[in-house]
């Protein structure tokens, strides 16, 4: 009796929560960029577009010999955009890692990550070592980024100099609590704050690059290099 008293319950609160954005159908039209298009490299510039128009924040890490995506508009018809109209975010993620077999994804408390499929239990890889705690309260991304990348064990910020970019930077500022976690953790807690944002991790001759882009493709952005670990150099 009481097991299936449990039973209904538990059955009850699962029914009330509410469903993940990634299933809800997309209303309107729905495109991405054709990826028989792109190169091997540009992969990953779909991945923000599915995401925008599915409503969640969004990750992607590039295979080793891949640097940042570019990011194109999907209804720009030089692109030739590729209809999805009628799928959920969820069924054009699946549909996307039958075009990227290098790929997986999951969902990440509400944030969607696509990494090389080898990437997520590598101990090597940056986005798994371990990230200490910290706290941002209405500080710039590109400061919450060299935060960050500072509280990773061993530490993965690179002293450098800001580079101007074609770009206008993202100007809104985010609150972030990161309890600890991986690096993986950290950036994801950084695109839930900021809302409409990906991340994007890049490599290039033993270099890596983290960016942060806002949805909107000619939007604000903001990059930063990445000290690897000598195992991944």
């Amino acid at each position: 009796m009481a097991l299936a008293l449990f039973v209904v319950v538990l059955g009850q609160r699962l029914g009330a929560q509410s469903p993940s954005k990634l299933d809800d159908p997309i209303k309107g039209g729905f495109f991405i960029t054709d990826l028989g298009r792109l190169s091997p490299c540009a992969l990953g510039a779909v991945i923000p577009q599915v995401a925008r128009q599915g409503g969640v924040p969004a990750g992607f890490e590039s295979t080793p010999d891949c640097w940042l995506s570019p990011r194109f508009d999907p209804f720009d018809p030089e692109v030739n955009g590729q209809a999805l109209a009628g799928r959920s975010a969820r069924e054009a993620f699946d549909h996307l890692m039958t075009l990227m077999p290098m790929y997986s994804w999951k969902e990440m408390d509400g944030v969607v990550v696509v990494r090389p499929k080898g990437s997520w239990d590598d101990p090597a890889d940056v986005l798994n070592l371990p990230t200490k705690r910290f706290n941002a309260m209405n500080q710039r991304i590109d400061d919450v980024l060299h935060t960050l990348l500072a509280r990773v064990v061993p530490v993965a910020f690179y002293p450098h100099e800001d580079v101007p970019q074609a770009g206008r930077p993202i100007d809104r500022l985010v609150s972030v609590e990161f309890p600890g976690g991986s690096m993986l953790d950290a950036l994801n807690a950084v695109v839930r704050a900021g809302g409409e944002l990906e991340w994007q991790l890049g490599y290039t001759g033993g270099l890596a690059t983290i960016a942060m882009n806002t949805f909107d493709w000619r939007g604000g952005s903001v990059m930063a290099p990445v000290a690897l670990p000598q195992t991944r150099r």
